[in-house]
Protein backbone atom coordinates (compact mmCIF):
# COMPACT_ATOMS: atom_id res chain seq x y z
CA UNK A 1 0.00 0.00 0.00
CA UNK A 2 1.57 3.27 -1.12
CA UNK A 3 2.35 6.04 1.34
CA UNK A 4 1.72 9.66 0.51
CA UNK A 5 2.24 12.99 2.26
CA UNK A 6 -0.74 15.31 2.35
CA UNK A 7 0.06 19.01 2.19
CA UNK A 8 -1.61 22.25 1.28
CA UNK A 9 -0.11 25.59 0.30
CA UNK A 10 -1.45 29.02 1.17
CA UNK A 11 0.50 31.53 -0.89
CA UNK A 12 -0.43 35.10 -0.05
CA UNK A 13 1.15 37.59 -2.40
CA UNK A 14 -0.27 40.75 -3.90
CA UNK A 15 0.16 39.83 -7.54
CA UNK A 16 0.84 42.57 -10.06
CA UNK A 17 -1.25 42.91 -13.21
CA UNK A 18 1.40 43.57 -15.85
CA UNK A 19 -0.26 44.09 -19.23
CA UNK A 20 1.23 45.22 -22.51
CA UNK A 21 0.44 48.76 -23.70
CA UNK A 22 -0.49 49.95 -20.20
CA UNK A 23 -0.08 53.71 -19.78
CA UNK A 24 -0.52 54.39 -16.05
CA UNK A 25 2.25 56.04 -14.08
CA UNK A 26 3.15 55.71 -10.41
CA UNK A 27 5.30 58.40 -8.82
CA UNK A 28 6.01 59.77 -5.36
CA UNK A 29 8.60 60.95 -2.87
CA UNK A 30 10.43 59.00 -0.15
CA UNK A 31 11.14 61.08 2.97
CA UNK A 32 12.38 60.76 6.55
CA UNK A 33 9.41 60.39 8.94
CA UNK A 34 10.90 62.83 11.49
CA UNK A 35 12.82 65.46 9.53
CA UNK A 36 10.58 65.17 6.43
CA UNK A 37 13.72 65.52 4.32
CA UNK A 38 13.93 63.57 1.04
CA UNK A 39 15.94 60.35 0.93
CA UNK A 40 17.94 60.19 -2.31
CA UNK A 41 19.08 56.76 -3.49
CA UNK A 42 16.30 54.85 -1.72
CA UNK A 43 15.38 51.58 -3.46
CA UNK A 44 11.76 51.21 -4.55
CA UNK A 45 10.49 47.83 -5.78
CA UNK A 46 7.28 46.33 -7.11
CA UNK A 47 6.70 43.09 -5.23
CA UNK A 48 6.87 39.72 -7.02
CA UNK A 49 8.61 41.21 -10.05
CA UNK A 50 12.00 42.31 -11.34
CA UNK A 51 10.87 45.96 -11.41
CA UNK A 52 12.86 48.35 -9.23
CA UNK A 53 14.23 51.88 -9.26
CA UNK A 54 16.13 54.44 -7.14
CA UNK A 55 14.93 57.80 -5.90
CA UNK A 56 16.64 60.89 -7.36
CA UNK A 57 18.33 63.70 -5.40
CA UNK A 58 14.90 64.96 -4.34
CA UNK A 59 13.71 61.54 -3.18
CA UNK A 60 11.44 61.15 -6.22
CA UNK A 61 10.76 57.78 -7.86
CA UNK A 62 8.71 56.91 -10.96
CA UNK A 63 7.30 53.77 -12.59
CA UNK A 64 5.86 54.15 -16.08
CA UNK A 65 3.48 51.99 -18.12
CA UNK A 66 1.81 50.12 -15.28
CA UNK A 67 -1.47 48.31 -15.79
CA UNK A 68 -4.59 48.42 -13.69
CA UNK A 69 -4.27 46.13 -10.73
CA UNK A 70 -3.19 45.62 -7.14
CA UNK A 71 0.44 46.32 -6.30
CA UNK A 72 2.73 45.96 -3.34
CA UNK A 73 5.47 48.59 -3.14
CA UNK A 74 8.58 47.94 -1.06
CA UNK A 75 11.03 50.67 -0.10
CA UNK A 76 14.44 50.12 1.46
CA UNK A 77 17.13 52.55 2.59
CA UNK A 78 20.27 51.97 4.64
CA UNK A 79 19.62 52.63 8.32
CA UNK A 80 15.84 52.71 7.89
CA UNK A 81 13.04 50.16 8.36
CA UNK A 82 11.78 48.53 5.18
CA UNK A 83 8.31 49.83 4.27
CA UNK A 84 5.59 47.89 2.44
CA UNK A 85 2.55 49.62 0.98
CA UNK A 86 -0.36 48.09 -0.91
CA UNK A 87 -2.24 50.13 -3.46
CA UNK A 88 -4.61 49.74 -6.39
CA UNK A 89 -4.01 51.46 -9.70
CA UNK A 90 -7.03 52.22 -11.88
CA UNK A 91 -7.01 54.15 -15.15
CA UNK A 92 -5.41 57.32 -13.78
CA UNK A 93 -1.83 58.09 -12.74
CA UNK A 94 -1.12 57.54 -9.05
CA UNK A 95 0.97 59.46 -6.51
CA UNK A 96 2.27 57.60 -3.47
CA UNK A 97 4.51 59.41 -0.98
CA UNK A 98 6.30 57.17 1.51
CA UNK A 99 7.84 57.97 4.89
CA UNK A 100 10.57 55.78 6.37
CA UNK A 101 11.48 55.40 10.04
CA UNK A 102 15.00 55.02 11.40
CA UNK A 103 15.86 51.54 12.55
CA UNK A 104 15.72 51.41 16.33
CA UNK A 105 17.92 49.02 18.28
CA UNK A 106 15.43 46.57 19.73
CA UNK A 107 16.16 43.99 22.39
CA UNK A 108 13.83 41.13 21.58
CA UNK A 109 13.21 38.15 23.83
CA UNK A 110 15.64 35.45 22.80
CA UNK A 111 15.01 31.73 23.06
CA UNK A 112 18.31 29.93 23.51
CA UNK A 113 18.80 26.83 21.36
CA UNK A 114 21.83 24.67 20.81
CA UNK A 115 23.77 24.96 17.56
CA UNK A 116 22.47 21.53 16.55
CA UNK A 117 18.89 22.64 17.20
CA UNK A 118 19.27 25.66 14.94
CA UNK A 119 20.91 23.59 12.22
CA UNK A 120 18.12 20.99 12.36
CA UNK A 121 15.50 23.76 12.20
CA UNK A 122 17.27 25.30 9.20
CA UNK A 123 17.30 21.95 7.37
CA UNK A 124 13.56 21.58 7.97
CA UNK A 125 12.95 25.13 6.76
CA UNK A 126 14.96 24.56 3.58
CA UNK A 127 13.07 21.37 2.81
CA UNK A 128 9.59 22.81 3.29
CA UNK A 129 10.21 26.36 2.06
CA UNK A 130 12.46 25.69 -0.93
CA UNK A 131 11.50 22.10 -1.73
CA UNK A 132 13.47 18.93 -2.40
CA UNK A 133 13.46 18.77 -6.21
CA UNK A 134 16.64 20.46 -7.51
CA UNK A 135 17.17 21.85 -3.99
CA UNK A 136 20.94 21.90 -4.49
CA UNK A 137 20.40 24.66 -7.10
CA UNK A 138 18.68 26.96 -4.61
CA UNK A 139 20.98 28.42 -1.95
CA UNK A 140 20.11 30.64 1.02
CA UNK A 141 22.88 33.25 1.19
CA UNK A 142 22.15 34.74 4.62
CA UNK A 143 20.42 32.07 6.74
CA UNK A 144 21.43 33.65 10.05
CA UNK A 145 18.75 36.35 9.70
CA UNK A 146 16.04 33.68 10.05
CA UNK A 147 14.05 33.57 13.25
CA UNK A 148 13.49 29.84 13.69
CA UNK A 149 11.56 28.11 16.47
CA UNK A 150 10.48 24.49 16.78
CA UNK A 151 7.52 23.65 19.01
CA UNK A 152 8.13 20.09 20.23
CA UNK A 153 4.72 19.75 21.85
CA UNK A 154 2.78 20.69 18.71
CA UNK A 155 5.41 19.39 16.25
CA UNK A 156 5.45 22.69 14.40
CA UNK A 157 8.24 24.82 12.91
CA UNK A 158 7.80 28.59 12.78
CA UNK A 159 10.00 31.05 10.86
CA UNK A 160 10.12 34.73 9.97
CA UNK A 161 12.61 37.45 8.99
CA UNK A 162 13.02 41.12 9.85
CA UNK A 163 14.99 41.74 6.66
CA UNK A 164 15.31 40.25 3.20
CA UNK A 165 16.22 36.58 3.03
CA UNK A 166 18.51 36.31 0.00
CA UNK A 167 18.14 33.15 -2.09
CA UNK A 168 20.15 32.35 -5.21
CA UNK A 169 18.20 30.15 -7.62
CA UNK A 170 20.74 28.85 -10.12
CA UNK A 171 18.08 26.64 -11.72
CA UNK A 172 16.08 29.60 -13.05
CA UNK A 173 18.72 32.35 -12.94
CA UNK A 174 17.23 34.63 -10.28
CA UNK A 175 18.29 36.05 -6.97
CA UNK A 176 15.22 36.23 -4.73
CA UNK A 177 14.98 38.74 -1.90
CA UNK A 178 12.21 37.45 0.33
CA UNK A 179 10.58 39.18 3.31
CA UNK A 180 9.20 36.18 5.17
CA UNK A 181 6.33 37.58 7.19
CA UNK A 182 5.12 34.20 8.39
CA UNK A 183 6.06 30.57 7.77
CA UNK A 184 4.97 27.42 9.51
CA UNK A 185 5.19 23.71 8.85
CA UNK A 186 2.87 21.47 10.86
CA UNK A 187 4.23 17.93 11.08
CA UNK A 188 1.05 16.59 12.66
CA UNK A 189 -1.08 17.49 9.66
CA UNK A 190 1.62 17.51 6.97
CA UNK A 191 0.64 21.07 5.95
CA UNK A 192 2.80 24.14 5.48
CA UNK A 193 2.14 27.81 4.84
CA UNK A 194 4.12 30.91 3.99
CA UNK A 195 3.27 34.57 3.68
CA UNK A 196 5.56 37.30 2.38
CA UNK A 197 6.80 39.42 -0.46
CA UNK A 198 9.55 38.58 -2.91
CA UNK A 199 11.71 40.71 -5.21
CA UNK A 200 13.46 39.10 -8.19
CA UNK A 201 16.85 40.10 -9.56
CA UNK A 202 18.25 38.61 -12.78
CA UNK A 203 21.49 36.67 -12.36
CA UNK A 204 24.26 37.22 -14.89
CA UNK A 205 26.21 34.28 -16.22
CA UNK A 206 27.88 32.75 -19.24
CA UNK A 207 25.98 32.37 -22.51
CA UNK A 208 25.48 28.66 -21.81
CA UNK A 209 24.17 29.40 -18.30
CA UNK A 210 21.73 32.03 -19.58
CA UNK A 211 20.57 29.67 -22.33
CA UNK A 212 19.93 27.02 -19.68
CA UNK A 213 17.99 29.51 -17.52
CA UNK A 214 15.75 30.46 -20.44
CA UNK A 215 14.99 26.78 -21.06
CA UNK A 216 14.33 26.02 -17.38
CA UNK A 217 12.07 29.06 -16.95
CA UNK A 218 9.95 27.96 -19.88
CA UNK A 219 9.80 24.40 -18.54
CA UNK A 220 8.71 25.75 -15.14
CA UNK A 221 6.08 27.98 -16.75
CA UNK A 222 4.61 25.20 -18.88
CA UNK A 223 1.85 23.49 -16.97
CA UNK A 224 1.89 26.15 -14.24
CA UNK A 225 -1.24 27.79 -12.86
CA UNK A 226 -0.38 30.97 -14.77
CA UNK A 227 -0.05 28.95 -18.00
CA UNK A 228 -3.44 27.40 -17.28
CA UNK A 229 -5.11 30.81 -16.81
CA UNK A 230 -3.52 32.13 -20.01
CA UNK A 231 -4.71 29.05 -21.85
CA UNK A 232 -8.25 29.73 -20.61
CA UNK A 233 -8.08 33.29 -21.95
CA UNK A 234 -6.94 32.07 -25.38
CA UNK A 235 -9.58 29.31 -25.36
CA UNK A 236 -6.97 26.67 -26.10
CA UNK A 237 -6.84 24.38 -23.07
CA UNK A 238 -7.19 21.35 -25.34
CA UNK A 239 -4.37 22.55 -27.60
CA UNK A 240 -2.19 23.27 -24.56
CA UNK A 241 -2.88 19.75 -23.22
CA UNK A 242 -4.87 20.72 -20.10
CA UNK A 243 -7.71 18.41 -19.10
CA UNK A 244 -10.16 19.89 -16.59
CA UNK A 245 -12.27 17.52 -14.50
CA UNK A 246 -14.61 18.12 -11.59
CA UNK A 247 -13.28 16.40 -8.46
CA UNK A 248 -16.05 15.14 -6.18
CA UNK A 249 -15.10 14.90 -2.50
CA UNK A 250 -18.17 14.00 -0.45
CA UNK A 251 -16.10 14.02 2.73
CA UNK A 252 -14.58 11.46 5.08
CA UNK A 253 -16.82 9.53 7.43
CA UNK A 254 -15.86 9.19 11.10
CA UNK A 255 -15.06 5.53 10.51
CA UNK A 256 -12.60 6.44 7.75
CA UNK A 257 -11.10 9.21 9.88
CA UNK A 258 -10.52 6.73 12.73
CA UNK A 259 -8.92 4.35 10.25
CA UNK A 260 -6.58 7.07 8.98
CA UNK A 261 -5.57 8.03 12.50
CA UNK A 262 -4.60 4.44 13.25
CA UNK A 263 -2.52 4.23 10.09
CA UNK A 264 -0.75 7.54 10.66
CA UNK A 265 2.95 7.15 11.37
CA UNK A 266 4.09 8.32 14.80
CA UNK A 267 7.86 8.85 14.74
CA UNK A 268 9.57 10.13 17.88
CA UNK A 269 10.62 13.76 17.56
CA UNK A 270 14.04 14.49 19.01
CA UNK A 271 16.77 16.98 18.18
CA UNK A 272 18.62 14.14 16.46
CA UNK A 273 15.93 12.86 14.11
CA UNK A 274 13.60 15.79 13.40
CA UNK A 275 15.12 16.40 9.97
CA UNK A 276 14.06 12.97 8.74
CA UNK A 277 10.49 13.22 10.02
CA UNK A 278 7.70 13.31 7.47
CA UNK A 279 4.12 12.89 8.58
CA UNK A 280 2.67 10.27 6.25
CA UNK A 281 -0.76 8.82 5.66
CA UNK A 282 -1.70 5.53 4.10
CA UNK A 283 -4.26 6.16 1.39
CA UNK A 284 -7.30 3.98 2.00
CA UNK A 285 -9.35 2.98 -1.07
CA UNK A 286 -10.69 6.19 -2.57
CA UNK A 287 -14.28 5.04 -2.85
CA UNK A 288 -15.60 8.48 -1.90
CA UNK A 289 -13.43 10.68 -4.09
CA UNK A 290 -14.12 10.49 -7.81
CA UNK A 291 -13.80 12.42 -11.04
CA UNK A 292 -16.75 13.41 -13.16
CA UNK A 293 -16.53 11.55 -16.46
CA UNK A 294 -17.12 14.50 -18.77
CA UNK A 295 -14.25 17.02 -18.94
CA UNK A 296 -15.07 20.68 -18.39
CA UNK A 297 -14.46 23.31 -21.04
CA UNK A 298 -12.72 26.60 -20.33
CA UNK A 299 -15.96 28.50 -20.91
CA UNK A 300 -17.55 26.52 -18.06
CA UNK A 301 -15.30 28.14 -15.45
CA UNK A 302 -13.98 31.37 -17.03
CA UNK A 303 -15.84 34.46 -18.24
CA UNK A 304 -14.57 37.83 -19.51
CA UNK A 305 -15.67 40.93 -17.64
CA UNK A 306 -16.76 44.22 -19.24
CA UNK A 307 -13.36 45.70 -18.38
CA UNK A 308 -10.99 44.96 -21.23
CA UNK A 309 -8.47 42.25 -20.41
CA UNK A 310 -10.01 41.19 -17.08
CA UNK A 311 -11.48 37.71 -16.54
CA UNK A 312 -13.41 35.88 -13.85
CA UNK A 313 -12.69 32.35 -12.67
CA UNK A 314 -15.61 30.76 -10.83
CA UNK A 315 -16.50 27.16 -10.05
CA UNK A 316 -17.85 25.02 -7.24
CA UNK A 317 -16.01 22.39 -5.25
CA UNK A 318 -12.67 21.14 -6.58
CA UNK A 319 -11.14 21.19 -10.04
CA UNK A 320 -8.71 18.43 -10.96
CA UNK A 321 -6.37 19.43 -13.79
CA UNK A 322 -4.25 16.95 -15.71
CA UNK A 323 -1.46 18.48 -17.79
CA UNK A 324 -0.46 16.08 -20.55
CA UNK A 325 2.47 18.21 -21.60
CA UNK A 326 4.64 17.00 -18.72
CA UNK A 327 5.33 13.53 -17.33
CA UNK A 328 6.32 13.36 -13.67
CA UNK A 329 7.33 10.87 -11.02
CA UNK A 330 4.86 9.87 -8.33
CA UNK A 331 7.13 10.02 -5.30
CA UNK A 332 6.31 13.68 -4.63
CA UNK A 333 2.56 13.47 -5.25
CA UNK A 334 0.54 15.20 -2.55
CA UNK A 335 -2.71 14.67 -4.42
CA UNK A 336 -4.46 11.37 -5.12
CA UNK A 337 -3.52 10.13 -8.58
CA UNK A 338 -6.51 8.74 -10.43
CA UNK A 339 -5.87 6.15 -13.13
CA UNK A 340 -7.02 8.64 -15.77
CA UNK A 341 -3.98 10.83 -14.97
CA UNK A 342 -1.40 8.21 -15.91
CA UNK A 343 2.11 9.62 -15.44
CA UNK A 344 1.13 13.19 -16.25
CA UNK A 345 1.29 16.24 -13.99
CA UNK A 346 -1.75 16.65 -11.73
CA UNK A 347 -3.07 19.64 -9.77
CA UNK A 348 -6.19 20.62 -7.90
CA UNK A 349 -7.66 23.98 -6.89
CA UNK A 350 -10.51 25.10 -4.67
CA UNK A 351 -11.93 28.53 -3.95
CA UNK A 352 -11.64 29.51 -0.29
CA UNK A 353 -15.01 31.23 -0.65
CA UNK A 354 -17.28 29.52 -3.16
CA UNK A 355 -19.32 32.71 -3.43
CA UNK A 356 -16.30 34.79 -4.41
CA UNK A 357 -14.85 34.46 -7.91
CA UNK A 358 -11.19 35.04 -8.79
CA UNK A 359 -10.14 37.87 -11.10
CA UNK A 360 -7.13 37.64 -13.41
CA UNK A 361 -5.80 39.33 -16.52
CA UNK A 362 -4.86 38.22 -20.02
CA UNK A 363 -1.31 37.41 -18.89
CA UNK A 364 -2.60 34.86 -16.38
CA UNK A 365 -1.82 37.03 -13.35
CA UNK A 366 -4.19 37.12 -10.40
CA UNK A 367 -5.82 40.43 -9.51
CA UNK A 368 -6.86 39.17 -6.08
CA UNK A 369 -4.79 37.43 -3.42
CA UNK A 370 -5.01 34.54 -0.99
CA UNK A 371 -8.30 33.23 -2.40
CA UNK A 372 -7.30 29.76 -3.59
CA UNK A 373 -6.12 26.47 -2.12
CA UNK A 374 -3.70 24.48 -4.28
CA UNK A 375 -2.72 20.81 -4.26
CA UNK A 376 -0.42 18.77 -6.45
CA UNK A 377 2.01 20.40 -8.87
CA UNK A 378 0.63 23.90 -8.24
CA UNK A 379 1.45 23.54 -4.55
CA UNK A 380 4.75 25.20 -5.42
CA UNK A 381 7.86 25.73 -3.35
CA UNK A 382 10.15 28.74 -3.71
CA UNK A 383 12.42 27.09 -6.26
CA UNK A 384 9.60 27.19 -8.85
CA UNK A 385 8.66 30.88 -8.46
CA UNK A 386 8.77 33.09 -11.54
CA UNK A 387 8.36 36.89 -11.49
CA UNK A 388 5.08 38.36 -12.68
CA UNK A 389 6.84 40.19 -15.52
CA UNK A 390 8.26 36.94 -16.94
CA UNK A 391 7.15 36.72 -20.57
CA UNK A 392 7.33 33.15 -21.93
CA UNK A 393 8.25 32.56 -25.56
CA UNK A 394 5.87 29.78 -26.53
CA UNK A 395 6.76 29.74 -30.24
Amino acid sequence: MRLIKTTSLILAFVLVAFVANAQNRLTGQVIDSVTLKPLPGASVYIGNSTFGTKTNENGIYTFNDLAQGNYQILVTYVGYQTKQVELAIAKDDKTLNITLKNKAVELNEVTVHSANDWKDNLNLFKRDFIGTDNADECKILNPTILNLDYDYENKRLNASTNDFLDIENSLLGYKLRFLVKDFWADYKTGKYHYLGTVIFEELHGTKSAEKRWIKNRLTTYQGSFRHFLTSLVLNQTDKDKFIIRQLIRPGITQKMADSLNKLKSKPLLTAQNRYSVRTTYTIVPQTLDRLEKAPLQGTDIMHPLPQSGIYQLSFSGYLYIIYKGKRVGHDMDNLYRFQDAGDFQISSIRLKDSQKSILFNSKGLLMTKNDLFYEGAWNNRIINLLPDDYAPDLK
